[in-house]
C-alpha cells in the first residue's frame, strides 16, 4: 500500500472506530508532514531572560558546508510559527529559517505578567538569535510581526541585513471596516473565546484561506480560545504601545535597512494605503502588492510571496 493511501486508511480507521483522539492525531501528523516538506524541525530552548521558546528551524545537514543566510520570520497577533510553513517550503534549501512562536503565542511562554510591547518582543528575539549564535540575519514580519521587525531594526541595525514588512503594523492604519467593528462590538473578532468563533477570525484575516479540513479549523479554534485571556493582554499592550503608531514621528526615516513592503490588496484589517505611507517614510524601501490576497499573504499566496522575497534577499546580500 502506498504511504499516502496507508495514511488515509489509518485515518479512516480511527474515525470509524470512534476514537476521540483521531482529529488531534490527524492534525498533529498533518502539521508534522507540512514541516518536514518545508525542511523544518521543532526546537525548544530557554534563553537567559527566562523565556521558554518553541520554534521551527531549518534542518541542518552535517554534510552541507554551505553557509546559508539566516532569516528570522515573525508571525502576527494571535498567530504562531505555522503561518510561515508553506512560505518556507517554497524556499527550502536556500536559506536558514528561524520561525519562533512569540511569547504569548503558540507553545512559547504565555503568561499575563509579561510585557508584550514591540520593543520588549524585539529585545527577546535578539536574545533568541544570540542564543542560536546568529549575529546577522534578514527579518520579515507579518502584521504585529512587522512592527516588531521595525523595533529590531531600531535596536540592532548592525545585525539586520534586510527587513520585510508583510501587511505590517507600525503605521497601523486600520481599515474603516475594522475600526467600526472594534468600536461597535464587545468582542474583538481576532480573539476567539470559543472554538467556533475562529471561523470569523479567518474571514477577517484571509481573502482566500488555503484549504484545511474542517476538523483542522476546529482544533485551531480550540487552541486560540484556550489562549484568549493572554491574547486579550497582548492586544491591550499593543493598543497602548507607541511602536504601533510610528507615522510622522521621525522614527522610520532613520531606518536605513533595505526593506520590502509586501501587501495583500484585499486586506480587511490594515488597508493597502499603508504601503504608500511606508514607502514615503522608509528611505530604502520598495513594494509588491498582491491582487486578490488578504492580510496574510505568506499563507494565502506562499509561492508569489516567496518569489518576491527571493529576489529581494538576493539583492540585499552583503
Amino acid at each position: 500500500m502506498k504511504p499516502k493511501h496507508l495514511f488515509l486508511f489509518i485515518l479512516c480507521t480511527f474515525f470509524l472506530n470512534g476514537c476521540e483522539d483521531a482529529a488531534r492525531w490527524a492534525y498533529d501528523n498533518g502539521l508534522s508532514m507540512e514541516k518536514s516538506r518545508a525542511g523544518l524541525e521543532d526546537q525548544t530552548l530557554t534563553t537567559a531572560d527566562g523565556i521558554e521558546w518553541h520554534l521551527l528551524a531549518s534542518e541542518q545537514n552535517s554534510n552541507d558546508t554551505t553557509d546559508k543566510e539566516a532569516v528570522l520570520l515573525i508571525h502576527g497577533f494571535s498567530a504562531d510559527s505555522s503561518n510561515w510553513i508553506r512560505f518556507a517550503n517554497e524556499l527550502e534549501g536556500d536559506f536558514f529559517f528561524v520561525i519562533p512562536d512569540l511569547p504569548g503565542h503558540g507553545e512559547t511562554t504565555r503568561t499575563l505578567n509579561l510585557d508584550y510591547t514591540m520593543g520588549a518582543q524585539a529585545t527577546r528575539l535578539l536574545t533568541l538569535m544570540g542564543a542560536l549564535d546568529i549575529q546577522q540575519f534578514h527579518v520579515a514580519g507579518n502584521s504585529m510581526g512587522g512592527a516588531i521587525s521595525l523595533a529590531i531594526a531600531q535596536q540592532a541595525p548592525e545585525r539586520v541585513l534586510s527587513m520585510g514588512l508583510v501587511d505590517s503594523a507600525g503605521l497601523t492604519r486600520q481599515t474603516e471596516e475594522f475600526k467600526n467593528v472594534l468600536a461597535k462590538s464587545e468582542s474583538n473578532p481576532l480573539i476567539p473565546h470559543k472554538a467556533e468563533q475562529f471561523q470569523t477570525t479567518l474571514k477577517w484575516a484571509m481573502e482566500e484561506p488555503p484549504y484545511m479540513p474542517g476538523f483542522f479549523i476546529d482544533i485551531m479554534g480550540q487552541k486560540k480560545a484556550e489562549n484568549a485571556d493572554v491574547a486579550e493582554k497582548v492586544w491591550g499592550d499593543l493598543m497602548d504601545d507607541p511602536g504601533m503608531g510610528l507615522e510622522d514621528k521621525n522614527v522610520l526615516p532613520t531606518i536605513q535597512t533595505p526593506t520590502l513592503v509586501l501587501w495583500g490588496r484585499e486586506d480587511r484589517l490594515l488597508g493597502v494605503d499603508n504601503v504608500a505611507a511606508f514607502l514615503e517614510e522608509l528611505p530604502q524601501s520598495r513594494a509588491v502588492i498582491l491582487d486578490g490576497i488578504g492580510h496574510v499573504p505568506m499563507a494565502e499566496a506562499p509561492g508569489k510571496s516567496a518569489d518576491a522575497f527571493r529576489a529581494f534577499w538576493r539583492e540585499a546580500r552583503p
